[in-house]
């Protein structure tokens, strides 16, 4: 699954966090962050209850993959979703900078 971000009108740290999830994603990582984008998860303080509701909706190895892409990152989920949220996407590869 190809995607990308709009950046448009975006505070240039966001704008870097969001370039950063881009750069660091799998195929499997880019299909779980995409579902966690798309579910409506919120931020939540029980992360492992997020988790759970995640495993509902995605395969283990999609969860695990989202795990190490956090992992990568540095950050947590909560982060993650907020970082996404309200951002529309773009269903292709970004397109090379000229």
């Amino acid at each position: 699954m190809l995607f990308h971000f709009k950046l448009d009108g975006l505070e240039p740290q966001h704008q870097a966090d969001l370039l950063a999830i881009e750069a660091t994603m799998t195929p499997r990582s880019a299909y779980a962050t995409f579902t966690v984008k798309t579910t409506g998860l919120r931020a939540h303080k029980d992360v492992e209850g997020a988790y759970a509701f995640l495993r509902t909706r995605m395969a283990a190895y999609h969860v695990d993959a989202l795990k190490e892409l956090l992992e990568k990152l540095k950050i947590d989920l909560d982060r993650l979703v907020r970082l996404m949220k309200n951002v529309p996407t773009i269903m292709s590869k970004r397109p090379a900078q000229q």
